[in-house]
């Protein structure tokens, strides 16, 4: 499947399973769904995928970018939830963590270690130091990228080392299932965090 069918799904996924009913949490939980959904893409074993592997890293730096300029200019309490809940040590040694998983899936096949549970639990590790109640986003958002790439006819290393990939072998990355998937994930997500936005301006209203 493509980056943004991943991020469309992952997004809505998490959402769904976790609703976060505070606006910090939905900024932070939506920002780590959406890197955890297309992170394992950042593996590469040729020019297509080191350009994939740059696009990704580049939206996970605006996502990033985007959390601090929106705690920047509205000051809705994003900073005080991340230090109330981790120290600057953590986060340094978290960001460390998860950067050398990724410098290291950067560099195997596609598919292989960026596609397994080892690699989805050594980020979600790195992403517990840096903030534990991302992880269940951040987990979800993971698992929802190797169920839609389990159906492209390329198999998943899911229990690297273990060199067996799985697939299912029902479409291409970029076929018509992608796109229903893109559509579905696009509307669930923007309606379902439309909802609990809604939710949290009756309830501060009420």
């Amino acid at each position: 499947m493509l980056g943004k069918t991943h991020m469309a799904v992952g997004v809505a996924a998490s959402m769904l399973l976790f609703q976060p009913n505070t606006l910090p949490e939905l900024i932070f939980g939506a920002g780590a769904a959406a890197i955890g959904s297309v992170i394992s893409d950042i593996d590469c074993s040729s020019s297509e995928s080191s350009r994939r592997a740059d696009k990704i890293i580049f939206a996970a730096e605006t996502i990033v970018i985007g959390i601090a300029a929106v705690e920047a200019h509205w000051h809705i309490g994003l900073y005080q939830k991340l230090m109330s809940n981790s120290s600057v040590s953590r986060i340094i040694l978290a960001c460390a963590a998860f950067l050398s998983i990724c410098a290291y899936g950067k560099k195997t096949p596609h598919r292989s270690f960026m596609h397994s549970f080892l690699a989805g639990g050594l980020l979600s590790s790195s992403v517990a130091v840096f903030l534990p109640m991302l992880v269940p986003y951040f987990g979800a958002a993971f698992l929802s990228h190797l169920a839609l790439d389990l159906l492209n006819h390329k198999g998943e290393q899911l229990f690297y080392p273990h060199r067996k990939r799985f697939s299912l072998g029902i479409c291409t990355a970029s076929g018509l299932i992608n796109k229903v998937f893109l559509l579905c994930g696009s509307v669930v997500s923007a309606g379902v965090i439309l909802k609990l936005l809604t939710g949290m301006v009756i309830a501060a209203h009420r």
